[in-house]
């Protein structure tokens, strides 16, 4: 076996990624990277028993990234692999929540990579992050300011997550791509200096090369694994001291005892408290080390009660030696009336979820029809005129299979929807009326029949769940 794949297949079994019999989801791009995961991953597919299915994402983003699409699902099928091509407006993402291109791109990429592999009932969902991808992004959070955890940089596995080719530098990719004979696309985008990351690896990683390390991607890679290890072994003890400090408190809530946080270094205080939001939270998706401070800071306030709030409703309240980590409720009821686009993505912030929506021809929508959070109307009824919003008083429902139309309070009681619940669910309507309760049953009118030439398909997404919404689907 040549050096590159022993390799690859090395950071595979050091870092527990794949077991026999998984279904891998391989993200590829066009560019060179993601052709050698791929080709790599195929050359192991029998010694591994992988099955492989192909993702690749049209971002919008530049000139020729429909001719991207149509290379990859062509690399796919030459290797007798199927693919899956989407498309979704990142522009659009980017303006309406206010992100940078890079950001906007990666969140967009990996919700569609992460809906991609529920939907086919993959294990994994390998990407082609290589040593000097691992170099820049050291690199670059120690520009910005960062702690430990940004100091380690990208790791090999991150729940579904993989990354084989992350010992790998970009050197060793391209002779093997040359080797092999193996077509990519370059992305012009790439070469463009605005992006700071570009910058860091066309300019300063050079730099330092030349006048300081010629190792200095294997010496990066090496200092974010070392880093890695003590993180890991420092966020074992934070969990230790977080399940000694934690009372017992309803649910949705956190309670800490404070002299056992206070009695704790400086250090091991911001991990426990990042513990303890992460539970409370489901994640850390907006958590800065601002906030921390500012928890910190209520915690050396004195003794009485006083009271924090944080963005996303989390309240942080003090009660004497007790800090008490909770979520507000939400409001009874959220009123949202916004455009779908068909196809494309609809972000409702209030109610913490995203609807995305793309056109398949009827043959292409093969295998049982979903359930869920996801599911199958038919394009020409529904039409382009399609809109989210929640409930309004009078609103009828023909659900899926009746034969008849009832009340959508009617229907959500008989589908035993919580009553806290009712006000927050997301509607997609059109002048027919609505064509779906999103995440719980779509309208019998706007069903898929043989007749049916082009299908529409609506996933839910949900980005920042609140507890009531989530409970949708515990409850149907």
């Amino acid at each position: 076996m040549e050096p590159l794949l022993q390799q690859v297949q090395q950071t595979i079994q050091d870092y527990q990624m794949l077991d026999p019999g998984h279904t891998v989801l391989v993200a590829v791009s066009g560019g060179p990277d993601s052709m050698v995961l791929l080709h790599t991953l195929w050359q192991l597919r029998k010694p591994l028993t992988l099955q492989l299915f192909v993702a690749h994402l049209n971002h919008q983003m530049r000139p020729g990234a429909t001719e991207d699409a149509a290379f990859v699902e062509t690399m796919a099928c030459d290797l007798g692999l199927r693919a899956i091509c989407e498309t979704r407006d990142v522009p659009a993402y980017q303006r309406q929540h206010k992100l940078s291109p890079e950001d906007a791109a990666r969140r967009v990429r990996y919700a569609f990579l992460r809906a991609t592999a529920t939907q086919l009932g993959a294990d994994r969902i390998a990407v082609g992050h290589t040593a000097d991808d691992q170099a820049e992004t050291v690199l670059l959070h120690l520009l910005r300011g960062s702690g430990l955890r940004g100091l380690c940089g990208i790791p090999p596995v991150r729940g579904p997550v993989i990354r084989p080719l992350i010992r790998v530098p970009r050197a060793d990719i391209l002779d093997y791509a040359r080797t092999h004979r193996l077509l990519f696309r370059e992305d012009p985008s790439n070469d463009q200096r605005r992006y700071t990351r570009n910058r860091i690896r066309l300019d300063l990683l050079p730099a330092l090369r030349q006048h300081y390390n010629p190792r200095l991607v294997q010496t990066l890679r090496t200092t974010a694994r070392l880093l890695a290890d003590d993180e890991a072994a420092l966020q074992a003890v934070a969990h230790q001291h977080f399940l000694l400090a934690r009372l017992a408190a309803a649910s949705a809530s956190v309670r800490l005892k404070i002299d056992a946080l206070t009695s704790l270094p400086l250090a091991l205080q911001r991990r426990v408290l990042r513990e303890a939001l992460s539970e409370l939270k489901s994640g850390l998706q907006g958590v800065t080390s601002a906030h921390i401070a500012a928890i910190l800071a209520l915690l050396q306030s004195g003794a009485g009660t006083k009271r924090l709030g944080l963005p996303q409703g989390v309240v942080v309240e003090r009660r004497y030696d007790v800090l008490l980590m909770h979520r507000q409720a939400p409001s009874a009821a959220v009123h949202v009336d916004v455009p779908l686009p068909v196809p494309g993505v609809c972000p409702v912030e209030a109610l913490g979820v995203t609807i995305v929506s793309d056109e398949l021809p009827r043959h292409a929508a093969a295998g049982p029809f979903p359930t869920g959070d996801v599911t199958w109307l038919d394009a020409e009824r529904v039409g382009r005129d399609v809109r989210v919003r929640t409930r309004r008083a009078g609103d009828l429902l023909q659900p899926l299979g009746s034969g008849y139309a009832k009340k959508l309070k009617a229907f959500l009681i008989d589908a035993k929807v919580p009553r806290a619940v009712r006000d927050r669910l997301p509607l997609v309507v059109t002048s027919a009326g609505i064509a779906w309760v999103a995440g719980v049953r779509p309208a019998e009118w706007a069903k898929v029949t043989p007749a049916t030439r082009a299908v529409l398909r609506l996933k839910l997404l949900r980005h920042a769940p609140e507890k009531a919404v989530d409970m949708v689907l515990e409850h149907t």
